[in-house]
């Protein structure tokens, strides 16, 4: 059955995509799915008019291509599924097909680009914290010189006169987020949560819990007493579609969280002072206070929330200010850092894209090697790129 793909008005009328004028007019055909796609992949012509070669590079093959009879005996892995996947054809000013494009039906974009990746060794060297402890049979303070994670794991009161492990309530989080819609439950961004080890079980409780509720508001919760929790939270959702900078600090008593898009388009920050009874605990105990960012991974791995939520440039470190990162991810040095990051695109973006690559042009967002491409390797000529959700390339 023709289906009408949503969002296919790309440049100009009846879904003719004009790139540069040193580059052909091409049209997008209808999408099909089900047994007419599945023909249509059977009877797809070995000599095509308009055909794209392979782009080579030394004569190998560019690394991502993959050729065989694919399309003839439908022999790629994964296979092509008429009930889940959908074929549009990529075609010229003539109406000539040029190659095809396959996409998950339900799902129609992609990713671009690696899994987000977060190091947080530098919590753990070098010893270069001085913290000021205190010698009960001497009486006196000596200076002892421990990592970032004992340090910033500090003195269960920030208000006792010699707080043991230096600074436990200060705290800087912040990155880039792209947000496709909001979700059912909150999703725990960054945390300092704490576990309190002496008893069987362990229990935990919110600190610093940097949390994206339902709603798209931004919130921090944090427990300051045995029995009390305190919140910050933003009024306005932040905005779908678009980078969004987010951050949230702690100075001991005093909470921000601030969020910026990328556009200009809006912004906010507020501030809150907790109470003078903030952060007080009868009990003197052992607790390990985490740093993670666990829940959000999940968030981006998950193959049913990945698409819609893109993350990049996180870090950690208590010293940086508010939006002082922004522009300039290297401008100071982050506890915990992060590298790449997967970016979702619609697959209209990708069709174009695309073509503009494998005709010798080059594309701000992605590369040969993030292209599924399969061809004949007798012609060389390009058959089908392949969009779909579980693609050979994909989460790569």
């Amino acid at each position: 059955m023709k289906k009408s793909l949503f969002g296919f008005v790309l440049f100009g009328a009846l879904g003719t995509l004009l790139f540069a004028q040193t580059q052909p007019k091409v049209q997008i055909g209808e999408a099909l799915s089900g047994k007419e796609a599945k023909e249509m992949l059977q009877n797809f012509p070995k000599e095509v008019k308009s055909a794209i070669k392979i782009p080579q590079k030394q004569t190998k093959v560019v690394k991502g291509a993959r050729g065989g009879t694919y399309p003839y005996n439908n022999d790629v892995v994964p296979p092509f599924n008429p009930s889940t996947d959908s074929l549009v054809a990529l075609k010229d000013s003539a109406g000539n097909v040029i190659l095809y494009i396959t996409y998950t039906t339900d799902k129609p974009f992609a990713e671009v680009g690696n899994i987000l990746a977060i190091d947080s060794s530098r919590l753990d060297s070098p010893k270069d914290y001085a913290v000021q402890k205190w010698n009960p049979d001497k009486k006196e303070l000596y200076t002892e010189y421990v990592n970032a994670r004992t340090y910033y794991n500090g003195g269960r009161n920030a208000t006792d006169k010699y707080p043991e492990w230096g600074m436990p309530y200060s705290n800087s989080f912040g990155m880039w987020i792209k947000l496709g819609g909001y979700f059912s439950e909150a999703i725990s961004l960054f945390n300092r949560n704490e576990i309190y080890k002496q008893d069987d079980p362990a229990w935990e409780y919110q600190y610093f819990n940097f949390e994206l509720l339902p709603s798209g508001l931004l919130s921090v919760t944090t427990k300051y007493s045995d029995y009390s929790t305190e919140r910050i939270i933003t009024t306005k959702p932040i905005p779908l579609n678009k980078w969004v900078y987010i951050q949230a600090i702690e100075k001991v008593l005093d909470y921000q969280i601030g969020w910026k898009a990328e556009d200009g388009s809006d912004e906010e920050l507020v501030q809150k002072t907790f109470g003078n009874q903030t952060i007080k605990f009868s009990k003197d105990v052992s607790y390990q206070r985490y740093f993670s960012a666990d829940d959000l991974m999940r968030y981006l791995e998950n193959d049913e929330t990945r698409f819609y939520i893109n993350a990049k440039e996180l870090f950690y470190n208590p010293i940086v200010g508010m939006f002082e990162l922004m522009s300039n991810y290297n401008a100071k040095e982050k506890l915990i850092y992060s590298t790449g990051g997967q970016v979702t695109y619609g697959i209209n973006t990708l069709i174009q894209e695309s073509y503009i690559v494998l005709t010798g042009g080059t594309s701000s967002i992605l590369t040969l090697q993030d292209i599924d491409i399969y061809y004949d390797p007798q012609t060389l000529n390009i058959l089908l790129i392949d969009w779909r959700v579980n693609r050979q390339g994909a989460g790569q």
